[in-house]
């Protein structure tokens, strides 16, 4: 069995590792928290190399083996911390935390080259609806989470916990322009087609004329695509979304007024990513 690189922990570095929680503390160190056995072991997994320290609570890697081994194999710098300690760290922690550096980021034009499907936000200030979003995302297969100015930050921890640790297979771009999203997405070859209750098109038109049936004519799902979704309360209210190729309704067959944003975007990317796979 590989052995862990372990370390004791300082009071200063746990205390450093707290003020994470802050946004502030973020921005100024380029770091983050990942809570939890579920994103600690997607991260040591798919991105080991943003993983700065691994705090695990006494008696954790006796329930997780998998994450014993992945620490190991990774040579991230290991700290076992007493159940208090952790407990200052991380009210959500399981026994888990990592202290990880924040990603470069890529630009739009880089994130939707040759992406099949991706999804773009707008304004979505609820951190668990924009994790919800980001692990929709990396369910249906799409190449890309792209997250205007307003919406809520993609490392803060309610965001990543959503995420459960989807945030490490899918990559996420944040405050950026809508009008350059769209750019990029047209320059890359993609439709983009704009979720809206007003929208000319119904997304169950959309889906017939995907499978052949139904009156052609619109947008077709089969074609790389971005999604545009707006904001949780007011949509796309004040937003400038004549650029897209189309707005798509998703019909509402109850008395709901209207739909989550998350699940929203989860219907539009599971509708599309279905309606590509269905050609191969």
């Amino acid at each position: 069995m590989t052995s862990l690189r372990l370390k004791p922990a300082t009071r200063t570095q746990l205390q450093r590792a707290a003020k994470l929680h802050r946004r502030e503390q973020r921005t100024r160190h380029g770091q983050f928290l990942v809570e939890g056995p579920q994103s600690v072991r997607e991260v040591l997994a798919f991105a080991p190399e943003v993983v700065r320290d691994l705090y695990v609570s006494e008696g954790a890697f006796e329930s997780y083996p998998e994450i014993r081994e992945l620490a190991a194999g990774t040579g991230v710098w290991t700290h076992s911390i007493d159940d208090d300690e952790l407990r200052d760290l991380s009210g959500d922690a399981q026994g888990f935390v990592v202290v990880a550096d924040v990603p470069v980021q890529k630009g739009a034009a880089e994130l939707l080259a040759e992406a099949p499907l991706a999804i773009a936000a707008v304004g979505a200030s609820d951190p668990g609806n924009v994790g919800s979003i980001v692990r929709s995302a990396d369910a249906a297969g799409a190449s890309a989470v792209l997250l205007t100015k307003g919406c809520a930050e993609v490392t803060a921890p309610k965001v990543v916990r959503s995420t459960v640790g989807s945030l490490f297979h899918v990559p996420a771009a944040t405050n950026l322009n809508l009008e350059d999203i769209i750019d990029a997405a047209h320059a890359a070859g993609m439709q983009v087609l704009a979720a809206e209750g007003s929208g000319e098109w119904d997304l169950p038109a959309l889906v017939q004329s995907a499978y052949g049936a139904g009156v052609a004519g619109g947008p077709d799902l089969t074609r790389p695509t971005l999604w545009v979704v707006g904001n949780e309360a007011h949509g796309f209210d004040g937003v400038d979304i004549s650029r897209v190729d189309a707005q798509v309704a998703i019909p509402l067959y109850g008395q709901a007024e209207s739909l989550n944003v998350a699940v929203a975007a989860s219907i539009c990317l599971y509708t599309t990513a279905m309606a590509q796979q269905s050609i191969g």
